[in-house]
């Protein structure tokens, strides 16, 4: 029996030093050698990792079974969503006769949380797919929202793709705002995940009451790594189903950009895109008549928060990108982005997120707004 293990890249912690050695054990006691098993990392259009960061996440299970990277090229065509999407996925997975999927649940832009199957159905899908499930027609269907799996389009891409293949059995991790294991789900795919997303809810959103002016942000490091996966909080924090800003509100996020805008294809087309940008409104419109490739999509999910707000980063490495021609704010350190916010806001209210990523700021509903402005009497 062949045995493919298909773990989340790098940018999610999912303790795979901890997880994997267990597993392995249990197939080999079930007569199946390590020989036999291999550990497919789903990098989508991202870029394969570091020899730094396979050591750091992987260790010494490299030296016991094989350890590859999806390639996005290198897929097999496995027929048509009911959408029409085309269903490329890694060769690997035709051959094989079993596949356990290991996922970390948290809040996700399209498929509502993460984890479960998506790191077989994106993680190791082709261009092709990935840039029908990134196009605006998906991105902008009412059902397609953080937090949020009903009727949502990408979700159920992700389940009838993965519906095709022999995957036996799923981990699903929870994580605290650390990064810590909270929770662990495990069993069949689609009863772990459930009980992880039912789980994961109560940890994740919160209603804070009344809409916010600032929201300064903090992410992981390894999200933090460039501005690609950085801008992604612009999302989170704008798209959630009650938002908790105001229009013209700020959002800042605070990351290391060590790698820059990112190195992987979907990243350097993100760039050029942000460097195009004439207005969001222009980008918003010309997207929507003529598409986009899967990394260009986040630059059309970054053009209509800059609709909504104005958008920053707090770097040590700002210089080099301020006064390039981006459409964001760049501040060197907390202490300028705030001498910005008291130049800019009378009386703000200032909301900070430790992680961005696993809090989902909402308000009792969205005429919030509206309801401070008949309190002050310039409502209607």
């Amino acid at each position: 029996m062949k045995v493919i293990i298909a773990v989340p890249d790098f940018t999610r912690k999912a303790h795979l030093k901890k997880v994997l050695p267990p597993i392995l054990n249990k197939l080999n006691r079930k007569g199946i050698s390590d020989k036999d098993i291999e550990i497919l990392i789903g990098t989508g259009l991202h870029r394969k990792p570091t020899s730094r960061e396979l050591k750091n996440n992987i260790g010494d299970i490299a030296l016991r079974v094989k350890v590859s990277s999806h390639d996005y090229k290198d897929v097999f065509y496995f027929g048509r969503h009911k959408s029409g999407i085309p269903i490329y996925l890694n060769k690997k997975l035709k051959t094989t006769d079993c596949i356990i999927t290991i996922g970390v649940v948290e809040p996700h832009l399209y498929a509502g949380y993460s984890g479960g199957v998506k790191v077989v159905s994106i993680g190791l899908a082709g261009e092709k797919t990935i840039n029908s499930t990134h196009h605006p027609r998906f991105l902008d269907h009412p059902g397609t929202r953080i937090c949020s799996l009903k009727d949502n389009p990408f979700q159920n891409y992700i389940q009838e793709a993965s519906a095709r293949l022999p995957i036996k059995y799923s981990i699903n991790i929870v994580n605290n705002k650390n990064g810590d294991i909270l929770r662990i789900f495990d069993g069949s795919p689609q009863a772990s995940f459930r009980k992880a997303v039912i789980y994961s809810k109560k940890i994740f959103e919160k209603n804070i009451g009344r809409p916010i002016d600032v929201v300064i942000c903090g992410i992981p490091p390894e999200k933090g790594a460039n501005i690609y996966q950085a801008s992604r909080i612009f999302n989170y924090i704008a798209d959630a189903k009650n938002p908790a800003i105001k229009k013209g509100s700020l959002i800042l996020v605070k990351a290391n950009f060590e790698e820059g805008f990112g190195k992987g294809i979907g990243e350097r087309r993100f760039m050029k895109k942000m460097l195009e940008m004439k207005g969001p409104e222009k980008m918003i419109s010309k997207i929507k008549r003529s598409g986009c490739l899967a990394g260009e999509h986040r630059a059309y999910m970054v053009a209509k928060v800059l609709t909504k707000a104005r958008l920053g980063f707090i770097s040590k490495k700002a210089h080099l990108y301020k006064n390039k021609g981006f459409p964001f704010l760049f501040f060197k350190g907390l202490g300028d982005a705030k001498k910005y916010v008291k130049e800019n806001f009378k009386n703000p209210k200032i909301y900070y997120l430790k992680n961005a990523f696993t809090t989902i700021l909402t308000c009792p509903a969205a005429s919030a707004d509206q309801k401070v402005r008949r309190r002050s009497g310039t409502g209607v």
